[in-house]
């Protein structure tokens, strides 16, 4: 009885695990397909890529997964294959280092250039803003000032008689 109910309890232990390591593996096939573009000229990832290309290569990758073999050798069966052209980003060596870096470098680059650049427009305003004002300031004679006095209450006078103020 005892070892029936062992039978019993490792079969359906079995069966419970089934979906979860076939599942397990499916995780594994998407993993491996987000890391490499389809070989069929639409610059899709295989993960998305609806053709027969894509499904070669998907047939391919769980074929050697099944057989074992991990996410780091499938790639680089598909690097030997086709080239890095097959990797959706490129490795983080040699001259590929400059698409990871390059970026940001110019990002940094054109930000400080356009802070210097900014900086010299605003001193170069305000010592033009300093000359100009220096230059515009004319002193004003009192009797001047009396004279348009005069003249503006004139011409309130006139616009309040003509009834347009």
């Amino acid at each position: 009885m005892k070892t029936r109910l062992f039978v019993i309890t490792t079969l359906l232990l079995l069966a419970a695990l089934l979906p979860a390591t076939a599942a397990y593996a499916a995780a594994d096939t998407k993993d491996v397909e987000k890391e490499l573009m389809c070989q069929c000229g639409c610059t899709m990832v295989v993960d998305v890529c609806d053709c027969g290309t894509a499904d070669q290569m998907r047939e391919k990758i769980a074929g050697m997964l099944s057989d074992g073999q991990d996410k780091g050798s499938i790639v680089a069966y598909f690097v030997d294959q086709y080239g890095e052209k097959v990797l959706a980003t490129p490795t983080k060596q040699g001259f590929n280092l400059v698409a990871w870096i390059g970026p940001f470098a110019a990002v940094l680059a054109g930000g400080t250039g356009l802070f210097f650049l900014l900086r010299a427009w605003s001193r170069k305003g305000k010592r033009e803003d300093e000359e100009t004002s220096d230059e515009m300031t004319v002193p004003v004679v009192a009797s001047e000032t009396n004279a348009y006095r005069s003249q503006l209450e004139t011409e309130l006078r006139r616009f309040r008689e003509e009834g347009t103020l």
